[in-house]
């Protein structure tokens, strides 16, 4: 708590910084480019680690079903490149953003959705024409784009109005910043949530009576085997390691542990490079602990390209996870139509 008191003057001149940025906008000193075709972003307060991901790629499922094409849009966070690049199955993390390619990776072969980054989501957009529909992931704060509507991410119980700007806490603005959003979606809820539950979150979260809000929950599976290993048994013991590297670890360690309450955690840096240092690190430990599985997450899976060698003889999984709207999906995409008209968009998506 002292600590947090100290650093809260730190905190306050990132937040001015931010503010900053935005009035660069604000002020029509810098203008914005408005695309000609359908957009959505996709976003949070917090540095990372809020759901946000798993509520793009169910958004992306519903949308391709509907419309013809859907679009991803990020700036691939960790590539060495700097292009406009349409992202395709045989590209390399370092390449496209392992974020980028894990989408990728979900659609497959898919035609009619694309998975595109740039480091001026600008200049993708002026490619994209007017037909179609485009997810901007982490793009809350891109003000380089004026986006047709914003979905601000909040995890449940982690609250933006009870946090503080870094380093203090953990957001990216203040929490001013999300009268921004057009809606907000509260992942990671215990369950289903009731209508009081609602009443209480839109208190917590200050919400504007013309903001929506949508509450969601997540739902895991059984390990899927990745290269040579065999299928997961339900209900198997065997030692393993959970093993990532995401913005927040605890959720998935948790996911882990419900299938395997005795397992192993190795916890490395967000978007980290599987190089051959840390390959060899995770072999050695899986070597002195007896360790014959690994549990993963789909984002490392991506990172990590073909087997390692020095994994031979040891299983690797991944653990899946959907995003749960219940009720609200179909609210949602109700949502998005009518909102997307009113701006001139039309995207038929309740029929």
């Amino acid at each position: 708590m002292i600590v947090r008191k100290l650093l809260i003057p730190i905190s306050w001149v990132y937040a001015l910084g931010a503010w900053l940025h935005a009035a660069w906008y604000r002020w029509r000193i810098r203008t914005p480019y408005q695309p000609q075709i359908a957009t959505l972003a996709v976003g949070n307060l917090h540095m990372g680690g809020t759901g946000k991901t798993p509520l793009s790629l169910w958004l992306m499922e519903q949308l391709h079903f509907k419309v013809d094409p859907v679009y991803y849009l990020s700036r691939g966070y960790g590539r060495r490149t700097k292009d406009v690049r349409e992202v395709q199955l045989e590209d390399l993390p370092q390449d496209v953003g392992d974020e980028a390619l894990m989408v990728r990776q979900h659609f497959g072969h898919s035609t009619d959705v694309h998975v595109v980054v740039a480091q001026r989501r600008a200049d993708a957009l002026r490619e994209m024409g007017r037909h179609g529909v485009v997810v901007l992931d982490d793009a809350f704060q891109h003000r380089g784009v004026q986006t047709a509507l914003n979905l601000l991410v909040c995890p449940f119980g982690q609250w933006y109005t009870e946090d503080h700007v870094v380093p203090a806490g953990r957001l990216r603005e203040h929490p001013s910043a999300a009268g921004r959003a057009h809606a907000v979606v509260v992942t990671r809820c215990p369950g289903p949530v009731d209508p009081l539950t609602r009443l209480d979150i839109r208190a917590k979260l200050d919400l504007r009576p013309e903001q929506e809000l949508f509450c969601s929950w997540e739902r895991y599976g059984d390990p899927l085997p990745q290269w040579d290993a065999p299928a997961w048994q339900a209900g198997q013991t065997l030692n393993a390691l959970a093993l990532c590297g995401i913005g927040q670890p605890a959720v998935f360690l948790a996911g882990v542990r419900r299938l395997v309450p005795m397992a192993e955690a190795m916890v490395l840096a967000d978007h980290e490079p599987y190089r051959p240092s840390v390959v060899k690190s995770i072999a050695q430990k899986c070597r002195e602990q007896g360790i014959t599985s690994i549990v993963t997450t789909k984002k490392d899976r991506a990172r990590m390209g073909a087997k390692p060698r020095e994994w031979a003889g040891i299983s690797v999984y991944v653990l899946p996870h959907e995003i749960v709207l219940d009720d609200d999906g179909p609210r949602l995409l109700k949502w998005l139509e009518r909102e997307w008209k009113a701006r001139g968009f039309r995207v038929p998506l309740s029929a």
